[in-house]
């Protein structure tokens, strides 16, 4: 799409322009938008498109990215491509040492990946790791994992605008886009529940909440902290740590989905440290194979008849393959040696400021807030004007890339590696694409 209304895309060049032509011609849509950069390359915080234009990333593709194109992710995966690649680890396990990069020495191996995340996950012990391919079939595993812990209890709940995964049992529970429903079959029972924004005090979210949920047939809660999706929404803590006792008072499990607000993102390294008690199970993927497709549950195993699941109840061809496999244990390595959760509070305070700056002299931003870290909130008057400053951004020299969350909010969610000058270069640039709304 050249042109938007009557604004000429800058970026959009002739290399750009096929491209979707021969896309509209031959993918059935998803969320692709026409008018977005086709990118060719990234490293760091930047991004370059098919036609040389270049962008800052204040999307981290929706969190995936802890680092695009990290030599030591990249290295890791490169090594073990040339060791395996076509394991079915859920019918043969593997497990090699690595002979140089961030993983010298050590074991790449599904029950490696396992170990490290028992360690660094606030879930209690006994625990273990069961992996899937994506956050939705993790949070569809999650809910297997729940029936099988309490066989007789099959209701669910999960807040208003929750954004759980696109198919089966994950969308049961999604409740943030009513397109998301549209080619699809409700297969379990769920109670929706208000989310517990930070604006509401515990007592007025106790008189909004008129109904406990019912504890012969309840079986789990599933929440994100932060909700994405929905709005990058932020919430109470108190009224948050008060539904969860709640929760556990009745015999539920809690349950937290940390696709998008695990490994740093909220300026932990889970959002889950932010609870007053840690959730029974954590729901991982997006970050934590730095961009190579992986998902996690983490779960304990006390809840569990036997301390497991039975066997064959869940597998699949793909989950924990060998290059998802290392490039998520050197992600987690190159977090560690970069300390970038640390990074991450630090610079997500400082943009969050900036961005509040810019807020007090442009109306037409409502709302600047965060839980913490690099998930951070823009609300806008209305639903035109976010879109719009997303489309303005895109069309300065250079641009940036940003990325919408619920009705009228723009997410700012740069890599963790981001430096405090790049973080000035894009508050310059939103702060001229907000300009041309006045």
């Amino acid at each position: 799409m050249e042109q938007i209304g009557a604004l000429k895309m800058r970026y959009f060049g002739r290399k750009t322009a096929s491209y979707y032509e021969r896309m509209h011609n031959v993918l059935l849509p998803t969320t692709i938008e026409d008018f977005r950069p086709v990118i060719k390359s990234a490293k760091g915080v930047w991004v370059t498109d098919v036609d040389g234009n270049k962008f800052l990333d204040f999307t981290s593709q929706v969190g995936i990215v802890v680092d695009h194109v990290s030599e030591d992710v990249v290295s890791a995966v490169q090594e073990q491509a040339s060791r395996a690649l076509g394991i079915i680890s859920n019918d043969f396990q593997f497990a090699s040492v690595h002979s140089k990069g961030i993983l010298l020495g050590e074991e790449v191996s599904p029950v490696k990946l396992a170990e490290e995340l028992i360690k660094l996950t606030p879930v209690p012990y006994p625990k273990k790791v069961l992996f899937e391919v994506s956050g939705a079939t993790a949070v569809n595993a999650a809910i297997k994992i729940c029936r099988a812990a309490q066989p007789k209890k099959d209701c669910f709940g999960a807040f208003e605008k929750a954004f759980h995964g696109r198919h089966g049992p994950s969308l049961d529970i999604s409740s943030s886009k009513l397109i998301h429903k549209f080619l699809h079959q409700e297969s379990s029972q769920v109670i929706r529940y208000p989310f517990p924004n930070a604006n509401m005090s515990l007592d007025a979210y106790k008189k909004k909440l008129f109904y406990a949920p019912p504890s012969d047939i309840f079986n789990a809660f599933f929440v994100e902290i932060v909700q994405g999706e929905g709005g990058i929404n932020i919430p109470n803590l108190k009224a948050l740590n008060w539904l969860h006792r709640l929760v556990k008072s009745i015999g539920g499990l809690f349950v937290v989905d940390e696709v998008q607000t695990g490994l740093g993102r909220t300026g932990k390294m889970f959002a889950s440290e932010y609870l007053d008690e840690p959730p029974d199970m954590i729901v991982l993927s997006k970050a934590l194979g730095a961009g190579v497709p992986i998902g996690a549950v983490v779960t304990r195993t006390d809840i569990l008849p036997n301390g497991t699941i039975p066997q064959s109840a869940h597998s699949g061809t793909m989950p924990a393959c060998p290059l998802a496999v290392a490039a998520a244990l050197a992600n987690l390595h190159f977090m560690q040696d970069e300390d970038l959760v640390r990074r991450s509070a630090e610079m997500g305070k400082y943009l969050r400021s900036r961005l509040r700056k810019i807020a007090d002299s442009f109306p037409v931003i409502t709302d600047v807030d965060s839980l913490g870290g690099l998930m951070i909130r823009v609300e806008f008057a209305t639903k035109m004007a976010a879109d719009k400053a997303i489309i303005e951004c895109l069309n300065q020299e250079p641009g940036l890339l940003l990325i919408e969350a619920g009705d009228k909010t723009i997410r700012f969610m740069p890599p963790l590696t981001v430096s405090k000058d790049e973080i000035n270069l894009a508050l310059s640039i939103f702060k001229k694409a907000i300009q041309t709304l006045v």
